[in-house]
């Protein structure tokens, strides 16, 4: 029996925006003519700056300079409006309470206000990624304009939460997306926005799928669809669309979909939205209650019509039906809940006046459409109702057979091993009857292959006993490699499962990291550097220290540990031994050149990653204090050396082009090391002409002198020499070299 929850406060990191054990206020204040203008101009998604105060049982938080418009298509030209909050349009990054944007949703066609809620409480209780929806007051200049479903919203933050990653493609799929081929030009896929990478308009791997949904041959299907597309998340949706009602979808009215390209998986997910056309609300004169489960859909939707032509989908498919009306959608599990929602926002609903504004809903028909017919023409059935009629007519259709175990959520650690390292392997499997044996196949040369078992007695890296996790230890493998393996299941009717469906998994033992380093970078660039518009913006320069070309589009700049994928390099080839120079300036629309962040000079970090199929591991890295304007950082000597305030800026070019080229000093110079520097500072006095007397000084920012040596004539050479800096306030130091020839100054960074 599933577990029922039906409230996702706590299934991540509370979050007061989402809390659905309350009914929160949302204050919007905003310029009266500008108000007047976004009802004047229905379809202008121009977003205006608004105030925002969230009002949490007295705890008031208020955002300035916050986007707001209206949302929606048809919903637009409804006298009760849904809005688009936006926190990062006008302060852009900027965040409120962990996310950028909020939908309000008002929900003017549902008597009750609680269909699109109610929706995605079934949807996160079975299992899918969960999309959190609260229920708040609205007021715009103190005019209460109702009550509203909150809903989060789909974006890089909830990609990153949920996946993992957000580097991927995320599409919107509006009227029209039935995902049928339409040939490589990407212009024929114009119902399909991308969400994300919107700068590359590339459209790839979305025309790859349709390709394989549509022109694979059926027998073969299952092995190339599952190779890129999350199938069972899908029969989970669909058999919750059906199970709820909710025809304005991909099935029947073929929108009101995302699709993301997950990374890290290299599958696409499919994620349903706007789902407030459901538990019996009807445009189109069908009775969704009693329609046939097996013909649900419309013509033309060949993610459906395929899948349900392969027995073993068609099979956990009904399944699916099947265990939503027994459990999520049993009326003596949901209906208190549905209960519960009702009483908890009937104060609020009861104020809003908005709701009469379309079809003269009243108080009563709130609370009648809970669990009475025929409250309108577009409302035959009240939401338990259709719960009720939809599970006997599901019931009285379904054609239930033994369906094989399904696989899924395999993952390892570590991640990507070291030689030596044993991996402990994990999946979970669940079945509608006994599960016998689940056998783990490994192999380095992908020919020979040797096999061990998985438990799930909670002492084989499997979670809990009897929880569905299935784990095993490998043994090390003491040399690099590629790891070649896959998982079979057997239940005891005989079924036997294949993960994945064929070919096989891999995993790379021992990485070797591409020889890319962060080479020089400059945080705080007033005068030195332009970048191709002519503006002074902090750099990062790449160098390659081997000889070979290294691809850079499958790899990552970031200005954050835990966000790998921020913002990926250029789909360029980096010769060996040559240099990229990145702009750290925010302004991706300048080119590809130009990161999506930019550069504390008080104190910030810089990586480079690895791509997904690495799991972004970390190539390279540099963290630092505060910088000093116009001097940059970089590795002496270069490409393999500490990081040390360099003598001269560099960007684009070698480290120790001062030192090769240049002035007076060519024959003689200092080498800093650990610099930035605490306690000691050690350098090298270079000696290329010994009859040169030589003395090094060391002047603070007013240009005072707080210390000197004189080194009188050197031998030519390398001479190791230092300063005691304990006694030194921490901050920026120039080191003067004083020869015959000529002086330099070195900056200094104590800290």
């Amino acid at each position: 029996m599933m577990i029922l929850k039906f409230s996702f406060a706590q299934t991540l990191p509370y979050n007061p925006l989402f809390d659905d054990t309350k009914v929160n206020t949302i204050y919007i204040v905003m310029d009266p003519d500008s108000l007047e203008e976004m009802y004047d101009e229905l379809e202008n998604e121009h977003e205006y700056v608004v105030t925002f105060i969230y009002d949490n049982d007295g705890l008031i938080d208020t955002v300035y300079n916050t986007g707001f418009r209206l949302r929606g298509n048809t919903s637009l030209f409804s006298a009760k409006k849904s809005f688009k909050v936006s926190f990062n349009t006008y302060d852009q990054g900027r965040k409120y309470a962990g996310v950028e944007k909020l939908n309000l949703i008002g929900s003017h066609n549902d008597p009750t206000m609680t269909r699109e809620k109610l929706y995605f409480d079934v949807y996160n209780d079975f299992g899918l990624p969960v999309r959190r929806l609260s229920f708040v007051r609205v007021f715009i200049n103190d005019t209460y304009y109702g009550l509203y479903t909150n809903a989060e919203e789909y974006d890089e933050i909830f990609l990153k939460e949920r996946f993992g990653d957000n580097s991927g493609n995320l599409y919107k799929c509006l009227y029209g997306s039935t995902l049928t081929y339409q040939g490589p030009n990407p212009a024929a896929y114009d119902s399909y926005e991308l969400q994300t990478n919107e700068a590359d308009q590339d459209f790839s791997d979305l025309i790859h799928l349709t390709d394989v949904l549509n022109n694979t041959p059926l027998e073969t299907l299952a092995c190339e669809l599952e190779k890129i597309f999350n199938v069972d998340g899908f029969l989970k949706i669909y058999a919750i669309d059906i199970s709820t009602g909710h025809w304005d979808n991909y099935g029947a009215n073929q929108n009101n979909y995302y699709l993301y390209h997950d990374q890290l998986t290299d599958k696409f997910q499919f994620l349903s939205y706007d789902c407030d056309n459901t538990f019996g609300i009807d445009w189109l004169d069908i009775d969704w209650g009693d329609r046939e489960l097996y013909e649900w859909n419309f013509d033309g939707r060949p993610l459906v019509e395929r899948l349900l032509q392969i027995q073993e989908y068609k099979d956990r498919f009904s399944y699916y039906i099947n265990e939503l009306k027994n459990t999520i959608l049993l009326p003596e599990n949901i209906f208190p809940h549905i209960d519960s929602i009702r009483d908890l926002i009937a104060p609020a609903a009861l104020a809003d006046v908005f709701r009469t504004y379309d079809y003269g809903y009243t108080y009563d028909d709130f609370l009648d459409g809970f669990d009475t017919n025929d409250i309108d023409g577009h409302c035959p059935y009240g939401v338990k109702n259709f719960i009720s009629e939809r599970n006997a007519s599901s019931a009285a259709q379904l054609d239930v057979n033994n369906i094989y175990s399904v696989l899924k959520d395999e993952t390892h650690v570590p991640l990507m091993p070291a030689t030596d390292d044993v991996i402990h392997m994990r999946v979970f499997c669940f079945d509608d009857v006994v599960v016998s044996s689940v056998e783990l196949f490994y192999s380095t040369d992908n020919i020979s292959f040797d096999q061990i078992d998985l438990s799930d007695d909670g002492v084989h890296f499997d979670s809990l006993a009897g929880d569905g996790y299935f784990g095993a230890t490998l043994p090390a493998v003491n040399f690099p490699t590629t790891l070649y393996y896959h998982i079979l299941a057997t239940d005891n009717s005989g079924l036997v499962s294949r993960y994945p469906v064929c070919d096989e998994l891999k995993i790379t033992v021992g990485y070797t990291p591409p020889a890319l380093v962060v080479n020089e970078f400059l945080a705080r660039n007033f005068s030195i550097i332009p970048d191709d518009a002519g503006e002074y913006e902090d750099y990062i320069e790449i160098f390659n220290a081997s000889e070979l070309s290294i691809y850079l589009g499958d790899k990552f700049l970031s200005d954050e540990l835990n966000n790998p994928s921020k913002w990926k390099l250029p789909d360029m080839l980096l010769p060996g031994n040559d240099y990229l120079l990145l702009w750290a300036d925010d302004e991706i629309t300048e080119g590809d050149r130009h990161c999506s962040f930019k550069l504390d000079g008080d104190k910030d970090e810089v990586f480079i990653f690895d791509g997904a199929p690495t799991y972004f591991s970390l190539i390279d890295s540099v963290a630092f204090n505060e910088q000093a304007d116009d001097i940059s950082v970089g590795r002496l000597p270069n490409g393999t050396g500490a990081f040390t305030i360099l003598p001269s800026t560099t960007p684009g070019y070698n480290n120790e082009d001062y030192i090769l080229t240049g002035d007076s000093l060519t024959d003689n110079y200092l080498l800093l090391y650990a610099n930035p520097s605490a306690g000691y500072l050690a350098f090298d006095i270079i000696v290329g002409d010994p009859a040169s007397e030589i003395t090094v000084g060391l002047f603070n920012l007013s240009g005072q002198e707080v210390w000197s040596k004189y080194y009188g004539k050197l031998l030519e050479g390398v001479h190791t020499a230092g300063i005691e800096i304990d006694r030194l306030e921490s901050g920026i130091y120039f080191l003067r070299a004083v020869f015959d020839t000529g002086y330099k100054t070195y900056p200094l960074m104590l800290h």
